[in-house]
């Protein structure tokens, strides 16, 4: 299987799997909100700044008020970069709050760049896949502190282990 086939396919299987533990809605509190997930396929557009259309890879949306609550970026190794956060990071932070999932020993480097760019990152986050396990370990690098977005999240999926930002 070619490299970037193998790429594509984990980073798919890392955004459905990142959905699901972190972004399950409806909830019986949020029941207005609901996730859309744009991997393998787009579902769920956003306008942009510029009004264009982009498809974040997860989408999470008040049915209530047509408004987007929500967005996440999940990266792979060969996506953290400068021209991927000018692309796409910084136009989906001017829409809603982005959590940015990159994968596990990427996180200084992201940080780097999206504090340099001056990127409003909300959360960020690790991922990866053990070997021999189907499901995906993710942990919470950076929050921004006393985000009011932290508080839609479903309860019971967020794991305190964040490391203090010292900047």
């Amino acid at each position: 299987m070619p490299l970037k086939e193998n790429r594509d396919r984990l980073h798919d299987r890392a955004v459905q799997g990142i959905a699901q533990q972190r972004f399950a809605f409806p909830t019986q509190e949020y029941g207005s909100y609901k996730t859309f997930v744009n991997e393998p396929k787009p579902v769920m557009g956003v306008e942009l700044p510029d009004g264009t259309i982009g498809y974040p890879d997860i989408v999470v949306v008040d049915n209530a008020s047509n408004t987007v609550k929500i967005v996440a970026e999940i990266e792979t190794a060969s996506t953290v970069t400068e021209e991927e956060a000018l692309n796409e990071w910084r136009p989906y932070a001017e829409i809603a709050p982005l959590y940015l999932y990159v994968p596990v020993g990427y996180a200084d480097r992201a940080k780097s760049i999206y504090k340099k760019l001056k990127i409003p990152v909300v959360g960020l986050r690790t991922w990866r896949f053990m070997v021999g396990y189907e499901t995906i370990e993710i942990i919470d690098m950076d929050t921004v502190p006393a985000t009011p977005i932290e508080a839609l999240m479903p309860t019971g999926l967020l794991k305190r282990r964040q490391k203090k930002d010292v900047a």
